[in-house]
């Protein structure tokens, strides 16, 4: 792998090759970030620093074939790889079909306190002929409407509090979608995971008195029998956006009546260009989810049906641009049967044209039930500055 890191930094530094490459519709480009993030939880201090690389080759050789290999390389220190036993284990972990992820000297680094790691996170080829595309290989299939959590999106569950990765995990999957309108589309997906358990489900998306709306269908991991929809559109000026999803167990069908998941979100953007953002989350699952501290919600394997952690979670946030560079934004989350809360300041700064500056805190609140009885209360406080150079 540090071959294909060495070739894409050839690629990007030597002369002459950005006109090659439009000639031979080849794209390259990611980025360079440095993220330093400091963990206060109950009784301890963590730290931990990781260089992040990201090379992004796109390739469109056919008007009808087009392609990505996108690469995810990181160099991981600090004293949390020391006192979590298995980090770099839960670093080298692949959730997909294909194990496309590398840790170098993971049982040395460990020890001295680092774990390098590269994740081929897209490696897909898209065959277009008019209104059919199929896509085949690790992809990301988003049918989610809502911001915040998304019951409808089966196929790449990503956690809100992730905050070094935008483009979120992919699937190894085939799509197939036909554009059947303007406004309308008719898909079928499959993938298959590291446990060869296949999910596969079709989807209809179709706009009607203004909003879009989406119907889903199909298996969940050969688990669960899905169905779900979803939709996106105005009340006025304000956006209106939601998703429901519905789950039951193929082995208990007659035994069980099955689990609801929904969440609706409404958002409004003011003249002076302030956002504010509502959204809310009813799970099913979460009286089956067993939490006891908020390292488990952090850091734990999150899959659709333990996005929600208490039954009922509400959000509130707001986002404005103090000037053309500076951009300040304020979340929060209510979980009502945890009394607890979360709370996430951040700062966008562009220093430069490529280079930008993220300043971001979040602080968790709950109370959580001991396994040996009673609760108690716990804080968490996370902060994170990150320098990030775009190319």
């Amino acid at each position: 792998m540090t071959c294909i890191r060495a070739i894409c930094i050839l690629l990007i530094t030597r002369p002459g090759l950005t006109d090659l490459a439009a000639q031979e519709k080849i794209t390259l480009g990611g980025y360079i970030s440095d993220m330093q993030t400091v963990y206060r939880i109950p009784d301890d201090w963590l730290w931990e620093n990781s260089l992040q690389n990201r090379l992004n080759l796109d390739f469109y050789p056919f008007d009808w074939l087009s392609g990505s290999v996108h690469l995810r390389s990181r160099a991981i220190a600090g004293n949390t790889i020391t006192r979590f036993p298995g980090y770099a284990e839960g670093i080298d972990s692949d959730r997909g079909w294909a194990d496309l992820t590398f840790v170098t000297d993971g049982d040395l680094g460990s020890n001295a306190g680092y774990v390098l790691t590269t994740a081929i996170d897209r490696l897909w080829l898209q065959f277009s002929f008019g209104n059919l595309e199929i896509t085949t290989g690790r992809q990301r299939i988003n049918w989610g409407q809502t911001f915040v959590w998304n019951p409808n999106d089966i196929f790449n569950t990503y956690s809100y509090f992730e905050v070094d990765y935008p483009e979120r995990p992919g699937s190894d999957a085939l799509r197939i979608q036909y554009y059947t309108g303007n406004a309308s589309t008719l898909e079928l997906a499959a993938k298959v995971d590291s446990e060869d358990r296949i999910t596969m489900a079709g989807y209809f998306r179709f706009n009607t008195l203004g909003f879009d709306v989406q119907l889903l269908g199909g298996v969940y991991r050969e688990e669960d029998l899905y169905l779900g929809t979803g939709w996106s559109g105005n009340l006025g000026p304000t956006a209106f956006r939601g998703e429901l999803s519905y789950f039951r167990d193929l082995d208990a069908f007659r035994d069980t009546t099955g689990h609801l998941m929904s969440s609706v979100g409404l958002d409004y953007t003011f003249g002076n260009s302030l956002w504010l953002q509502f959204e809310g989350l009813y799970s099913g699952f979460a009286r089956e989810v067993d939490i006891y501290n908020f390292l488990q919600v952090y850091s734990g394997s999150l899959d659709v049906k333990s996005l929600g952690f208490t039954p009922w979670s509400f959000f509130a946030s707001a986002s404005y641009p103090f000037s053309p560079l500076i951009n300040g934004s304020f979340a929060t989350i209510y979980y009502p049967d945890w009394k607890g809360f979360y709370m996430g300041p951040s700062v966008a700064v562009s220093l430069f044209s490529n280079l930008d500056l993220s300043m971001i805190l979040q602080h968790f609140s709950a109370e959580f039930d001991n396994p040996l009885g009673g609760s108690s209360r716990e804080d968490y406080t996370f902060g994170f500055l990150r320098f990030k150079w775009s190319f």
